[in-house]
């Protein structure tokens, strides 16, 4: 991010500020209160001039702005009571205090139908990767289909499709979609909490648009060596092709380690097949010995897969054994191997549990499709076939205990050790199962797969293989225009209602834990949105500060003193008890709302710096 993109958000955020006090300045005009500055900008005054007793003045930093009024403190008697605002009445102080709520309200019902006028293009709101055990995956979404409505409310974007599924929290919501087919059907989905995002997710990345994408090839790289070249379409990668339901599978391909994969693609006019073998990494690409988690856990069930549930398979499970056999492979496609009755050896909650049920081969087979595995932290590992553990006789399901005598309690603990070595040959105890019938591979201790068996290993690190194969994946937009005046009016005026909604709902789950506070973000993340928004047309920024000038309204609207808010709620104590609070009373809460609006900005800021980091 440059630092254009923050001066850009800065003079976007000031205009925003100084339309606000404009709303405040018309407002003492319209209540006959004297307005002593109106100031473009904070801090010394640099120039401006006096007209109709209003100091119109720019200030050194060009930031916002402020207005000035005489008697805005109730002690401040310098200027005739009629021109005072102390001593106007409570409708004509809460006019003045929520006058820059006003403008900023009228700013963006003016922006907005001009936005779609123009027209612009948002990320489409349909399905990209979708990531097993998610909620999209339970409910069997696939890549390339487009979610119309959720919960009956149209939906026009990707990011507003991610708000509304945030805002419906744990509760089933049901999703229109429209597949790739042209069919329309309607999906039940249960959205699942992600702590590190701090909101409910469907678990679906952006889509990508739905033509082939386009290869970038490293110089002197594999790929470049098979005779790939810049600008080739990839349409296909072993057969998959790579578009539509396949793109995400047939991508994951290219993350193979070293083994070789068939390319179709397209130069020019002609189509033809090109294979491509991997090739280490040149230095300093960190070692590698090729081993990852053993997933084992259960993350989730497809909806209306009645065998797991014939099964009593639940989210959370932890695989032990199937049939009695050692669970190492990290996929249920193991159970197809047994034949008859199923029967499936799992922890939960603590204890050790058998899940029996009759089984088809078809059922059998088709449960690796209908339960989807996540990993755990027991350290048990899968070793990538022909790659340095697998070679030194590492197996699956052993867990390394120590690397040159120092213990591992992590796999990062594993990833230091082996991109700390430089190379050089590693030294690696690992346990491991100890072998035999299933009275001998659970230990009733712990109700854990027995590891008692150490084995020394000898284990060479070796650099990745490449390809230096890039696909090239382009947004999937849609642009959102309307047909006439009338329309451009009705869209933003159901987009500034619904915007404010979602604020409204924002803040409640927030109270209620159903959305994070990481999600509040300050300048930085602004700076950053307002860059992106920037490239992406003046149409799109227009549309952003009509979102900002939403959120700053909505904002001071809070009962929070030293805000307008705060202003307004002493004015209904005023209007109820028949006086105003007492100058005490008044003061200690400006200092209390100051306080605790700093301390919102610096945790909005602490926020924006974990994101960057």
């Amino acid at each position: 991010m440059a630092f254009g993109s923050i001066l850009l958000a800065a003079l976007g955020i000031g205009l925003l500020i100084f339309i606000h006090e404009l709303g405040h300045f018309l407002a003492a005009r319209l209540a006959g209160v004297r307005v002593e500055v109106f100031s473009l900008g904070f801090g010394s005054r640099l120039c401006g001039v006096v007209w109709r007793g209003t100091d119109f003045r720019l200030s050194l930093v060009p930031f916002g702005g402020f207005v000035m009024v005489a008697g805005q403190d109730p002690g401040d008697r310098r200027y005739p009571a009629k021109e005072s605002l102390w001593s106007k009445t409570p409708g004509q102080r809460a006019l003045f205090w929520s006058g820059g709520v006003l403008m900023n309200l009228l700013f963006a019902l003016i922006a907005f139908p001009i936005v779609f006028s123009v027209g612009v293009e948002f990320s489409a709101p349909a399905v990209g990767r979708v990531f097993a055990g998610g909620a999209a995956w339970e409910a069997g979404l696939q890549p390339g289909d487009r979610v119309l409505t959720v919960a009956g409310k149209a939906i026009h974007s990707f990011e507003n499709l991610a708000v509304e599924i945030a805002l419906a929290g744990a509760r089933g919501v049901p999703l229109q979609v429209r597949t790739a087919a042209g069919e329309e059907r309607t999906v039940q989905v249960l959205p699942q909490w992600n702590a590190n995002d701090g909101r409910y997710e469907l678990g679906i990345g952006e889509p990508a648009d739905p033509a082939f994408p386009i290869l970038d090839i490293a110089p002197g790289s594999a790929g470049a060596r098979a005779g790939l070249q810049n600008g080739d379409t990839l349409l296909a990668i072993n057969e998959l092709p790579t578009t539509g339901k396949t793109l995400w599978q047939a991508l994951e391909l290219l993350q193979r380690d070293g083994q070789p994969l068939a390319l179709r693609i397209r130069q020019g006019d002609a189509e033809r097949t090109v294979t491509v073998a991997p090739a280490p990494m040149a230095e300093p690409a960190p070692s590698r010995i090729g081993v990852r988690l053993l997933p084992r856990v259960v993350a989730g069930l497809r909806h209306g897969a009645s065998f797991p549930e014939q099964l009593g398979l639940r989210r959370g499970d932890v695989l032990l054994a199937i049939d009695g056999v050692p669970f190492t492979s990290g996929s249920l496609a193991a159970a197809a191997a047994g034949a008859g009755p199923l029967a499936l050896q799992v922890r939960r909650d603590g204890q050790p549990l058998t899940l029996t049920a009759p089984a088809t081969a078809a059922e059998r087979a088709a449960l690796a499709n209908e339960v989807a595995l996540k990993v755990d932290d027991s350290l048990m590992l899968l070793p990538e076939p022909d790659r340095p553990a697998a070679l030194a006789g590492l197996l699956a399901g052993d867990r390394i205990e120590s690397v040159d005598g120092k213990p591992v309690r992590t796999f990062e603990d594993l990833q230091a050790a082996v991109e700390g070595s430089g190379g050089k040959t590693l030294a690696v105890v690992v346990q491991r199962l100890v072998p035999g019938g299933a009275e001998a591979w659970l230990d009733p201790a712990s109700s854990e797969l027995r590891l008692a068996e150490k084995r020394s290993l000898r284990i060479a690190p070796a650099p990745p293989f490449d390809t230096g194969v890039s696909p090239l994946l382009r947004p999937h937009t849609n642009e959102v225009r309307a047909k006439s005046f009338g329309e451009a009016l009705r869209l933003g005026s159901a987009f500034s209602l619904d915007l404010v909604k979602q604020l409204y709902v924002t803040m409640k789950r927030m109270v209620t834990g159903e959305v994070g506070a990481k999600n509040m973000g300050g300048l930085i993340r602004i700076s950053q949105v307002s860059y992106q928004a920037a490239q992406r047309g003046p149409s799109w920024f227009l549309y952003l500060m009509a979102m900002l000038s939403l959120n700053l309204a909505f904002v001071n609207l809070l009962p929070i003193p030293v805000l307008d808010g705060g202003h307004l709620l002493f004015l209904l104590i005023e209007k109820v008890k028949g006086s105003p609070v007492s100058s005490r009373v008044f003061g200690y809460s400006q200092v209390v709302g100051l306080v605790f609006v700093l301390m919102l900005v610096l945790f909005v800021t602490y926020n924006d710096i974990l994101q960057l980091l």
